[in-house]
């Protein structure tokens, strides 16, 4: 079988990551690189680093004959046109999270999809951490009932802080207003994932909690009532004082009718059915390398959704619901008001 030839637009920390998830992938391969930022030097590197070939620009790489499909790995503002050039050339689109960042550019990459015929899914890829895809089929087997109610939390010192070599992170034309649409997507999409539901009503409050991150909205405490009756409260935040909490703070828990649950993806998974003791049921100490285990997952899905012609198990009009909610969010905390969905 001919495998899925890739092309990587982006040549940053996601862009080497999904080359080495191709890597892990029967029907696909990384064929070329192209770097929109033009760094110095870092598109050629890379792509002798891997045995790729490098495209002067993305023009060039989209119009290869040989070139099946792209990953999107550039700053958020740029998705949509990236994105919709490749689909202009018959490319299928795997982009990262978020979608872009307004509903207009997230239609824009919808529409250039639909019109040009080709797959396009978009790199949720909490939904392959495998701590969070158990806590999804608990779900789906009713281990706790019904799902009611969760609290989810992103919180860090800073992603920024950490990566100061990734200067467009402190750019907010490119990174979005603050990291709820940038990092908090995260969530959003795994809760919509999980309550099965579209959201209804959105109550929140923004904050810049630290000014020595460019005083954007660095921290959200969210409220989001879905349509099926659930209610989920998130707190997200790359502001947190040195050190934060041990670990990367990104757990959930879920109570429903009948058991709750205590979801960590880069810890453990536990579960308390009514009447019965908690029983952990997922440890990431059994994984290797869980984290690159988890984006190999997402593109093999991706390249299995081309090969064998079906729907991309995330969808673009997943992606723009996950922007539509944190916009939803931005919108409440500047009026103060529940705003209600759609926008």
């Amino acid at each position: 079988m001919k495998k899925v030839r890739v092309g990587i637009i982006g040549v940053g920390k996601m862009g080497r990551t999904h080359i080495d998830a191709l890597r892990d992938v029967e029907d696909g391969i990384a064929a070329a690189v192209t770097d929109p930022a033009r760094l110095p030097d870092a598109g050629p590197n890379l792509a002798r680093e891997y045995g790729l070939d490098y495209e002067e620009s993305l023009e060039s790489l989209v119009a290869r004959k040989d070139i099946d499909a792209v990953i999107v790995t550039t700053p958020h503002a740029l998705h949509a046109g990236h994105a919709v050039l490749a689909f202009e050339h018959g490319k299928h689109v795997l982009v990262e999270k978020p979608l872009e960042l307004t509903l207009e550019k997230c239609d824009a990459i919808i529409e250039a999809s639909r019109r040009s015929g080709k797959k396009l899914m978009v790199a949720q890829s909490h939904r392959y951490w495998e701590g969070d895809a158990v806590a999804k089929r608990l779900l789906q087997e009713g281990a706790i009932g019904d799902l009611i109610m969760c609290r989810d939390t992103l919180a860090t010192p800073g992603y920024r802080r950490h990566h100061p070599e990734r200067a467009w992170f402190t750019d907010l034309s490119l990174y979005g207003p603050g990291g709820l649409i940038a990092w908090g997507v995260h969530n959003i999409d795994r809760l919509r994932w999980w309550f099965e539901s579209e959201a209804e009503t959105v109550f929140a409050r923004s904050f810049s909690l630290r000014t020595d991150i460019r005083g954007d909205l660095t921290s959200n405490m969210v409220m989001i009532n879905f349509k099926n009756g659930g209610c989920a409260h998130l707190w997200y935040s790359e502001a947190l004082p040195p050190p934060g909490w041990k670990g990367f703070a990104c757990g959930a828990q879920l109570v429903g009718d009948r058991g709750l649950m205590d979801v960590d993806p880069y810890n453990q998974v536990k579960v308390a059915r009514e009447g019965g003791a908690w029983e952990t049921v997922y440890d990431i100490a059994q994984v290797k390398d869980p984290r690159q285990k988890a984006f190999s997952d997402e593109v093999r899905d991706f390249i299995r959704c081309i090969v064998d012609d079906t729907p991309p198990p995330v969808t673009g009009e997943d992606g723009r619901a996950a922007v539509e909610i944190a916009l939803a969010a931005y919108r409440s905390s500047e009026t103060g008001q529940a705003v209600n969905l759609p926008l």
